[in-house]
Formats: structure tokens, C-alpha cells, sequence
């Protein structure tokens, strides 16, 4: 999947993010805090929910895209605003959810796949029995050839945040047989966590596992092996030692250390967390990082930066305030983004005529973000 265009609005929250155009591989949101760049990963986030069935109360979005061999759909919808009752009436247990209004599949810009007029839906050129007014079209329609596709799409927006990475996963002997004799391509898309993955890769393609074992020495030179063992031992108790047998954590041995290091630090195991995500992610995924520089060294963010720009068969959107980031990207990928008025806007760096040399390019992004009393946020 490729997002090409956005458009949102939440009217709960009376934030609007105007029609923006995305690049096909690396977006780099840059703005003072507060602007709406998180927002953003947000709202593109919520399309997976509703793409699944889930209500947003006061939604409404417009989303242009791409899947495979390069098919482009457009969908777009809005959910009614609710007001929340349950907060002056006790008597209400659980709030109604949202309903759809309105909503468009469409292929090609010019063939509607699927519409919702009120009640009434249309799918493929007939009117639908009543349907569930509080879940998309595609959700409805997710076992239809054509909306599959596009719902398989969807299902690759990834967030990637490891803010508090798990050190410890458990992982059952049904689960590494389920995929014994699996290819990369099949685990990248099996809807794991990249932990899980991670252990079915050591066990189980540990040719695969080595290229990300490799990337992260070179990231961490001191680092002479590592491997996911489980956290059993010969003094296990022996009430728990089937239990014990089926939680995994990484284990690290640095240079001129004989024992194995059970307890890596947050850094690498952050580091580790984003290696992983993006080599296991599936092919065609849309990756979200929100402050991409969060818990990484200076060590690192120069390796995982070049690993991000290097990685060609994933759509990024990227938030960061980091000088060095920002820096080592070039200004072609940058979003700069603004608000006014509760609307969010974002345009290329061209726009702004920013230079094309990366050092004066940054100079001159403090200097718009700053002085220009036209991107002031209200």
C-alpha cells in the first residue's frame, strides 16, 4: 500500500488536517511541537480501525491509495457527531456508537465499488440488504475479492513504537510449529508482533535472523553474538519450568564477556525493536514512527536513519525534532507542517523555497518555523 492523499477531519475535536500529497516512500513530518504532527500518524492510524469495523465519533476522512500491481482506490466517509450522555446521565450504561452517513470505495476514480447513502447501501451496482450502519463498507464487504484486497491494504498501516519494549514474550510450541517450514514472506505477513516473529525467525530461519543479528553488531561493535533463549534454568522451580521454557527474551554476549547478558540496556533493545519491525514488516506496509529519535543513542540514530532511507519496499511517515535526523534527511522528503485556525496544512519544502544543501536547509526551516508570522499556530 502507498498513501497518496489524506484528508480528515474530527469534528469531536474540531481539528481538520487539509488535503496533503505523500511520497511514495519517506515522509519526514518537521514542526514545532504542539503542531499536529502526531495527530497526523493518528488519524492515518484510525483508518485501520475503521477500515475493521470500529466507530469514530465525528470522523470524516477522504484517503487516496495504491495496492498492488499499482490499482489506485479512493475512500472516503463520515461518521454523525454523538454528543456523550453518559457524562450527565447515569442511567445510560453504554453510549451508542457512531453511525456512518456517508461513505465511497471507489477504483480508479471513476468506478464505485461500494456506497452508503443513510441507511441505504449500494454494493457493486445493487442496493444491500440493511446493513450495520456503525461499520465501513469494506469491514461489510472484507470477503469480497476486490475489498479484500484493499482491506489486506489497510491492515499494513504498522505503528511502530517501542517506547517500553516488552523484554520477555512468551511463545508456546503450537505457535513455532504453525510455522515450521514458513517462508520470510509468510512470517512478515502472518499479523505477529515483531517479537514473536523475531523468536520463529531464530528458530526457524536463522539465515533471516542473522542479517538482523548482523546489523545490529555493526550498530553495536562490542556486541560479539546474540540469540532469543528462553528464561529457564536448571534452578527453575519445577512448578515452573514449563512455563519458564515458553518465555523468550533476547540474550547478548559482548566481547571479553564469557556469559550470556539477559538484561540488554533500553537503547538496544529499542534498537533491536526497530531493525526487526521494519525488516519483518510485510511488503508494501506503511510504517509510523512518532518521534523517531525517542530512547535511540547517538550511536545509533545515524545506522537506523540510513537503515529507514535504504529501505525502499516500505511507504514511511516520520515524525522528529532531532537536529541530526532532520539534517542527514534530505529537504526532498521533508513535510513541513503548520497550523492556523485549527487547520493543519503541510507542504514540501519547496514550497517554502528552503535550500537544497542540507546544512542551510535546516537554517532555513528554524528560520520559517519561527519567524513566519503566516505559520504561527493559534
Amino acid at each position: 500500500m502507498r498513501i497518496e492523499k489524506l484528508e480528515y477531519y474530527d469534528d469531536e475535536y474540531k481539528w481538520r488536517l487539509a488535503e496533503v500529497d505523500f511520497l511514495p516512500n519517506l515522509n519526514l513530518l518537521v514542526g514545532i511541537s504542539g503542531v499536529g504532527k502526531t495527530r497526523i500518524l493518528e488519524s492515518i492510524k484510525s483508518l485501520k480501525s475503521i477500515a475493521n469495523g470500529v466507530s469514530l465519533n465525528g470522523v470524516q476522512w477522504n484517503i487516496s491509495f495504491s495496492v498492488e500491481n499499482n490499482l489506485e482506490y479512493t475512500w472516503n466517509g463520515q461518521f454523525e457527531t454523538r454528543e456523550d450522555t453518559t457524562l450527565i446521565d447515569d442511567s445510560v450504561d453504554e453510549e451508542e456508537p457512531a453511525k456512518l452517513i456517508s461513505e465511497k470505495l471507489i477504483f480508479r476514480n471513476d468506478r464505485v465499488i461500494a456506497e452508503r447513502k443513510g441507511s441505504s447501501i449500494i454494493f457493486d451496482g445493487k442496493e444491500t440488504p440493511r446493513l450495520s450502519p456503525f461499520e465501513s463498507v469494506i469491514n461489510l464487504f472484507k470477503q469480497e475479492d476486490e475489498v479484500t484486497l484493499v482491506k489486506a491494504a489497510l491492515d499494513k498501516i504498522i505503528p511502530i513504537d517501542f517506547e517500553e519494549p516488552y523484554r520477555y514474550w512468551r511463545m508456546t510450541a503450537p505457535i513455532f510449529q504453525k510455522f515450521e517450514n514458513t517462508s520470510l514472506s509468510t512470517l512478515q505477513n502472518s499479523g505477529l508482533f515483531i517479537l514473536p516473529k523475531l523468536s520463529i525467525l531464530y528458530k526457524n530461519l536463522p539465515e533471516e535472523f542473522q542479517k538482523i543479528k548482523d546489523t545490529f553488531m555493526t550498530i553495536f561493535p562490542q556486541v560479539s553474538d546474540m540469540r532469543i533463549g528462553t528464561v529457564a534454568s536448571k534452578n527453575s522451580p519445577l512448578i515452573l519450568s514449563q512455563f519458564l521454557q515458553e518465555v523468550n527474551t533476547v540474550r547478548i554476549k559482548e566481547k571479553g564477556v564469557d556469559a550470556w547478558i539477559d538484561n540488554i540496556s533500553s537503547g538496544m533493545l529499542k534498537t533491536l525493536m526497530y531493525i526487526s519491525g521494519l525488516y519483518l514488516s510485510p511488503e508494501n506496509s506503511v510504517v509510523l514512527i512518532d518521534e523517531f529519535e525517542n530512547s535511540l543513542g547517538v550511536n545509533c540514530l545515524d545506522h537506523v536513519t540510513r537503515f529507514v532511507l535504504d529501505n525502499k519496499r516500505l511507504q514511511f511517515m516520520i515524525t522528529s525534532h532531532h537536529p541530526y535526523i532532520i539534517n542527514n534527511i534530505s529537504p526532498a522528503y521533508w513535510k513541513i507542517v503548520t497550523r492556523k485556525a485549527g487547520i493543519v496544512t503541510v507542504k514540501r519544502a519547496e514550497d517554502f523555497h528552503i535550500s537544497s544543501s542540507r546544512q542551510k536547509a535546516f537554517v532555513d526551516l528554524i528560520n520559517i518555523l519561527e519567524d513566519d508570522e503566516d505559520l504561527e499556530t493559534v
